[in-house]
């Protein structure tokens, strides 16, 4: 049993006689001058605050133009996955708008906007016609305030897009150089 005793007590003090304390491991008188450890820096994320916006999920009021959009289902989604152009797409934003910037306008009416998107959406400044020679089944839609309530809310911007009626993918951007950065 003494035999044990002593095997016990070696086996609970062998760990400090191999492996004896450094200074640096050694615990450390305080003191004011302490040095801090130096943590890392996380990687920033990379953010736009002009040109389209980077790849990833947007609600439809932080579109800005020149955004590939895929997948794509209709102006009127809630949030739209923006993709590198360089990739197929399913549609692109064109441009984005103010239709007025005068709080106090009255609504136009929903007819009334979607005649002027008619030209707002295909003025060479807000479109690339380039797209037409490239795809000859090319569409284009656009969002816009439908309402006098969304008009009040403050909504007056409108949001160009143009998809393909075969539902074949775009590749490439056709935003004006504009929309694009």
């Amino acid at each position: 049993m003494l035999v044990l005793a002593g095997l016990f007590l070696v086996g609970t003090r062998l760990p400090g006689i191999l492996n004896p304390p450094t200074e640096a491991s050694a615990p450390a008188a305080t003191s004011a001058s302490a040095s801090a450890t130096p943590t890392a820096t996380p990687t920033p994320v990379p953010t736009s605050t002009a040109g389209p916006q980077l790849a990833g999920t947007f609600e439809w009021n932080q579109l800005r133009g020149g955004e590939c959009i895929s997948p794509y289902v209709s102006v009127w989604q809630q949030r739209f996955t923006v993709v590198d152009c360089a990739s197929p797409h399913a549609a692109q934003v064109m441009s984005a708008g103010s239709l007025a910037s005068d709080a106090a306008e009255p609504y136009p009416g929903q007819s009334a906007i979607a005649e002027d998107l008619n030209l707002l959406c295909q003025r060479p400044e807000n479109f690339d016609s380039a797209i037409l020679g490239a795809y000859p089944d090319v569409i284009w839609q656009a969002s816009y305030p439908v309402t006098d309530a969304q008009w009040q809310a403050g909504q007056r911007n409108y949001y160009c897009f143009v998809s393909r009626s075969s539902s074949q993918p775009l590749v490439g951007s056709f935003a004006p150089p504009a929309f694009t950065g």
